[in-house]
C-alpha cells in the first residue's frame, strides 16, 4: 500500500515537471537603417563693416599760399575763420575750420579680421593750373612757388598724395564672440548675437589733413580735386607665397584680394636704394609671377647687388622679396 502511494506521488512529480519544458523554435532575424544627413559648410567670415555716411564736403578744402584768409579772418562769404599756421582750411562739424578734415569712421560689425583701403587719386582742374602738390616737408620748404602737402590717414598709416595719388590701409579686428550660430528658416546661421557688446566693436578713421607754403599766386592758379574710393576686404598678412627668390627658384605665387591687382615691380639695393623699376623683367602668368632666372644671377653680380624685388599693388600694400 505504501508503495502504490509513492509510485502515484513520483509520476505526479514527473508529469509537472514534463508540462513546464520549453519548446525552441528557429532562429529568427531583423535589421534597422540610419539615414544620415549632412550638415554642410557654415560660412564664419563675417566681412561687414558700417561705412561712413554723409560725407559730401567732409574734404572739401581752402589753401591759402598767401595767407588771405588769415589776414582777413573770414571767407569770402563773411564766415568767420581761425586762423591756422598751415594755410590749409576744412570746415569741421561745429563750424571751425582747421587744417584737417573731420575724421570719418569705419565701425567693424565682423568675425573675422578686414582690412579697410582707402585709395586717393587726384584729379586735375581745368587748364592743368593746380597747385603742385609735394611729397613731404622738405619738399614743402624747398619749393619756390606755391605748393600743397596733402596727407591721408587711415588708422595709423599716413601717406602724402601726390599727382600719382596714394593708398593708405588700416587693419579693423574681428571680434568672433559677438556672433552666434542660430536657426532661421529651416537653416543655419551665422549671425550677430542681438545682445552683442557694442563696445567691443572695432572700428578706424579716414581723414585728410594739408599745409601750404607762403608764396604769392598767380591770378588763376586752382586746388587739385581729391577723390577717395574704399575698399573693404578680408585681411591678408602676405600676398606672395615665399620670401625669397633664386635663380633656381625663381617663381612665387600672388594671392590677390578681388580688385587688386599688381601695380609695379622694382629692384633695389639690400638697403632699399637705388630702386630700378621693372617692365618686361618679369612675367605674370594667372597668379604666376616668374622672373627669368639669368635676370636673377645678372642683379646679383652687380656691385653692389640689387637683392631686392619689390612689388606694390593696387590697394598701396607692398612686399619684399629677398633674391638670393
Amino acid at each position: 500500500m505504501n508503495l502504490r502511494k509513492l509510485m502515484v506521488g513520483t509520476l505526479a512529480v514527473t508529469m509537472v515537471l514534463g508540462s513546464s519544458m520549453t519548446v525552441f523554435a528557429e532562429e529568427q532575424t531583423g535589421n534597422a537603417t540610419g539615414t544620415g544627413t549632412s550638415v554642410g559648410h557654415l560660412d564664419k567670415e563675417v566681412l561687414t563693416v558700417t561705412l561712413p555716411t554723409g560725407t559730401d564736403n567732409t574734404f572739401d578744402y581752402y589753401v591759402d599760399p598767401e595767407r588771405v584768409i588769415d589776414l582777413a579772418g573770414h571767407l569770402t562769404d563773411n564766415t568767420a575763420v581761425t586762423k591756422n599756421a598751415d594755410g590749409v582750411y576744412f570746415k569741421n562739424k561745429d563750424n571751425t575750420f582747421s587744417s584737417s578734415s573731420d575724421a570719418v569712421e569705419f565701425v567693424g560689425k565682423n568675425s573675422v579680421d578686414v582690412d579697410v583701403s582707402v585709395k586717393a587719386e587726384v584729379n586735375a582742374t581745368a587748364g592743368d593750373k593746380d597747385i603742385a602738390l609735394v611729397k613731404d616737408d622738405a619738399a614743402l620748404t624747398e619749393a619756390t612757388t606755391p605748393a600743397l602737402l596733402m596727407n591721408l590717414t587711415v588708422g595709423t598709416e599716413t601717406k602724402a598724395i601726390t599727382s600719382e595719388g596714394a593708398t593708405a590701409k588700416a587693419e579693423i579686428k574681428g571680434v568672433p564672440d559677438n556672433f552666434e550660430v542660430k536657426v532661421e528658416g529651416g537653416a543655419y546661421k551665422y549671425t550677430a548675437k542681438a545682445d552683442a557688446d557694442a563696445s567691443s566693436w572695432k572700428k578706424t578713421t579716414v581723414q585728410l589733413s594739408g599745409k601750404t607754403n607762403q608764396k604769392d599766386v598767380t591770378s588763376d592758379m586752382t586746388a587739385p580735386q581729391i577723390k577717395l574710393t574704399w575698399t573693404i576686404g578680408k585681411h591678408v598678412d602676405s600676398y606672395a607665397s615665399a620670401s625669397t627668390m633664386s635663380a633656381s627658384s625663381n617663381s612665387v605665387t600672388l594671392s590677390l584680394p578681388d580688385g587688386v591687382t599688381l601695380s609695379k615691380a622694382e629692384i633695389t639695393h639690400a638697403d632699399g636704394t637705388n630702386a630700378i623699376a621693372l617692365s618686361n623683367q618679369y612675367t605674370l602668368n594667372g597668379s604666376v609671377l616668374t622672373v627669368p632666372a639669368d635676370n636673377i644671377t645678372a642683379w646679383l653680380g652687380l656691385n653692389p647687388a640689387y637683392t631686392k624685388l619689390v612689388l606694390t599693388f593696387s590697394d598701396g600694400k607692398s612686399e619684399t622679396i629677398t633674391m638670393q
